[in-house]
């Protein structure tokens, strides 16, 4: 069963130092150093990705003005948008289903799935970015991003979607909590190799 221990989602503050480079890792290391819960952390990451993306576009609305007001190729940036689209619909077929045989292999497969999925729709609005630079089209950044964001709702983990993904796992025959899973120790945040 989902429990009523949702731990919401970032606000404030927190939102501003995601966009600061270097500023979620910063924030996974302090948190976890405060026994985070591992799907607000989670939640934290995803608000990053959608950062990011907003982030690209407003670079570009600046860039655009240097760019050549004569499209080089449409149908080139047409291509690298239906790759991006190609590559969101590759991401549903390679998924995998939650893992249930207890709290941390539950937790990491939904993890796993969870950035398989930003990943396969995030490359739909980098497709697009590069098209705006090699065929000089305004519009097909937007258009990827707009691709990414769909894929973006559609891992997004919500209440509404984690409940979804708990009646499937009801469904099968886990009763194990997927929200108490995710909220449980996070895991551990990425390590600076350079030192």
């Amino acid at each position: 069963m989902l429990g009523d221990d949702d731990p919401g989602w970032p606000k404030g503050p927190a939102l501003l130092l995601l966009v600061v480079p270097g500023g979620l890792r910063y924030f996974l290391r302090r948190r976890q150093a405060e026994g985070a819960n591992g799907l607000f952390m989670l939640r934290q990451v995803f608000v990053t990705f959608c950062l990011a993306l907003v982030m690209f576009g407003v670079v570009l609305v600046f860039l655009w003005p240097s760019q050549s007001k004569e499209p080089d190729s449409p149908g080139f940036a047409s291509f690298l948008l239906g790759l991006g689209v190609a590559a969101a619909i590759v991401g549903r077929l390679v998924e995998k289903p939650l893992v249930c045989t207890n709290d941390a292999s539950l937790a990491s497969s939904y993890r796993t799935r969870f950035f398989l999925r930003i990943a396969f729709a995030e490359s739909a609005a980098l497709f697009g970015f590069v098209g705006f630079f090699t065929a000089s089209v305004w519009w097909v950044y937007p258009a990827g991003a707009a691709i990414a964001f769909t894929g973006f709702a559609r891992a997004a983990p919500t209440r509404a979607r984690l409940h979804r993904d708990q009646d499937r796992l009801n469904e099968q025959g886990c009763f194990r909590s997927l929200t108490a899973a995710l909220a449980g120790q996070p895991p551990a945040p990425p390590t600076d190799r350079s030192t």
